[in-house]
């Protein structure tokens, strides 16, 4: 009998974890300071981790301090607005992390120390092997050669996001739902041919989990017959025969999915509640060409190692029909259901994070068509995923150095990123193009102005205005150089704008650069300042999109920036920042609309 730590396939999942852990402890654990582990907990990461510090240390879940990021606030109680599985998942690395921060006088106790925070860092590697392990038995067990496996577990491993979503954001749900989701299919694997229906409970269980740590990823249930195959039916008789069975393994399946019920009445002492408020779908509209195809988070864009997962998907109908159908469906249901999310590119990140759960599935059908692939379609295969690989690592390296935008990548940045490694690349890319905010029924323009600069206007101040050869239209710019921190500024006062509702500004100018690159330093500011001079809500980013390459031209600058609801007594700002005056150049005709989300 073979020894399994010995095979090439188990082999290829310890290089996989290793190469993470390398990753992880030099970009999160040291980063450059040697305390980037502080990062490991943030964005979506904080309201998971918040259950765990809620109800362990502080015991105040419903009471919680406030939180722009999760927390909800009703008449009877703060509610965090996201699932529990994933706090769940990572329940026993925060234990162990937390005890060994009690071992030390020295560690906080706020549950956010470096013990916590590595060790959830470990645990997001030991759940990424386990996913791995599990993955290897299945294709194993469907009868896939270990050459396959090999190539399939480092293409997954080193081609896709699965190294950032392990290595430096472990708090995010993808690796969690990845093991699970594999685990599962591996137990339907398994009942499917002919194990026993005492599985069928622990199946059921898992299935609760990952709806528990992401609700669509219920569609998991489409990739039973992927699985199971011709004897999908046959495993269903089996378990309908035998009803009692189906019966335990429903009430286990309620059973975890009860505590979030439990966790809501605990919060707001309501059963059911809905933490997406002002969040949703817009099932009219799905953008699948984006989402597949987009320069911003297509998914083959950025992982092009599943293109021929896809294409196997169709392939594979000649020897499997049910597998290949089953395959189509979970590929088309899965991709509507995420591009039709309002913000279909999920935020910042590398690459396309939501498809990371879906991965086991989606890369059965090319196992089973390479299985049975002639020898010149093979050795095509293996140098197709073997130059992705290259690709994905090159590009995740200018991802992590900063050369690529982690949220606002086009056309026109990718291909001035392409190829580029140089120290001085990093952070050069800058504008903002954000999705408005949710709004199924519709939005209100409640102001829009613009100005030439030639005369004063209500909400633009326009700085310093001078005369100038090179002014885009008429005679008037506004000039920044190294006498000139700050100029044209659109304020909106209190009162001016509606409240209680999300906004987004459109944003357009006209830039001039008399010598290219001249603007390079300049920001955008974009805040919302509470009535005792402090700031609810504060965003920067580089005005120019992209390095300038020609001297003395006019470029003009559109953005789009979503701004939380305003509260009473606070006014919207927007102004251009020439930080330590370092920048030179002329802006002229500036534009602002600004949309209020329109009530129910």
């Amino acid at each position: 009998m073979a020894v399994p730590w010995r095979s090439p396939s188990w082999l290829s999942t310890v290089v996989v974890v290793v190469f993470v852990a390398m990753v992880s402890v030099s970009g999160l654990w040291r980063g450059a300071d040697g305390r980037a582990w502080k990062d490991t907990i943030r964005s979506d990461a904080k309201g998971y981790y918040s259950y765990l510090t809620s109800i362990f240390l502080r015991g105040d879940p419903g009471h919680e301090p406030d939180a722009w990021e999760y927390i909800q606030h009703t008449p009877t109680g703060t509610l965090n607005k996201y699932f529990c599985g994933t706090a769940i998942a990572m329940a026993p690395w925060f234990a162990v992390g937390h005890g060994l921060a009690l071992l030390d006088p020295e560690a906080p106790r706020d549950g956010y120390s470096e013990y916590e925070m590595k060790a959830i860092s470990i645990g997001g590697w030991v759940y990424l092997w386990l996913g791995l392990i599990a993955l290897r038995a299945l294709l194993l067990r469907m009868g896939v050669r270990e050459a396959v496996v090999v190539w399939i577990i480092l293409g997954l491993g080193l081609g896709t996001p699965l190294v950032q979503y392990t290595a430096i954001q472990p708090g995010w749900s993808h690796v969690y739902s990845f093991c699970a989701i594999t685990t599962f299919l591996l137990l339907v694997h398994h009942l499917s041919t002919g194990a026993a229906l005492r599985w069928l409970v622990v199946a059921a269980a898992l299935l609760g989990l990952i709806i528990l740590i992401r609700p669509v990823n219920g569609l998991v249930l489409l990739a039973v017959p992927v699985v199971a195959g011709a004897d999908t039916l046959a495993l269903l008789a089996r378990a309908v025969e035998r009803w009692w069975m189906l019966l335990l393994a429903l009430v286990a399946g309620v059973a975890v999915l009860a505590v979030q019920p439990l966790l809501w009445h605990v919060q707001t002492g309501n059963w059911f509640e809905w933490g997406y408020r002002n969040e949703g779908f817009y099932w009219d509209r799905p953008m699948v060409r984006e989402v597949l195809f987009g320069i911003r988070r297509g998914l083959f864009v950025w992982s092009p190692v599943l293109l021929p997962a896809a294409a196997a998907a169709f392939l594979l109908w000649r020897k499997a029909p049910v597998r290949s159908a089953f395959s189509l469906l979970y590929w088309t249901a899965n991709t509507y259901v995420i591009s039709c999310w309002w913000i279909w590119y999920y935020g910042s990140g590398f690459a396309s994070r939501v498809y990371i759960d879906h991965y086991p599935v989606l890369v059965i059908p090319l196992a089973l068509v390479l299985q049975h692939a002639g020898r010149g379609w093979w050795h095509a295969a293996r140098w197709w995923m073997a130059l992705c690989i290259v690709l994905h690592l090159f590009q995740y390296a200018q991802y992590r150095k900063g050369i690529l935008h982690h949220e606002h990548m086009d056309a026109e940045k990718y291909a001035w990123a392409w190829g580029r490694m140089a120290d001085a690349d990093a952070g050069r890319l800058g504008g903002r193009m954000e999705e408005a905010p949710y709004h199924p029924h519709g939005m209100d323009v409640v102001i829009t102005e613009s100005t030439d600069l030639e005369r004063p206007t209500h909400y633009w101040a326009h700085g310093d205005i001078r005369r100038h050869p090179h002014a885009f239209s008429r005679e008037r710019v506004c000039v920044y150089n190294a006498h000139n921190e700050f100029g044209v500024t659109f304020t909106a006062p209190p009162g001016s704008i509606p409240l209680g509702r999300e906004l987004f500004l459109q944003v357009g100018m006209q830039r001039y650069e008399a010598k290219a690159g001249d603007a390079a330093g300049a920001l955008a500011i974009t805040t919302v300042v509470r009535p005792d001079g402090s700031s609810s809500f504060y965003n920067s980013f580089r005005i120019d999109p992209v390095p300038g390459t020609t001297d003395r031209t006019w470029r003009a600058l559109e953005f789009a920036i979503p701004v939380p609801a305003l509260k009473q007594g606070e006014e919207l700002i927007f102004y251009l920042w020439n930080q330590h005056r370092t920048s030179r150049f002329l802006i002229d005709d500036v534009m602002m609309r600004v949309s209020a989300v329109r009530p129910e």
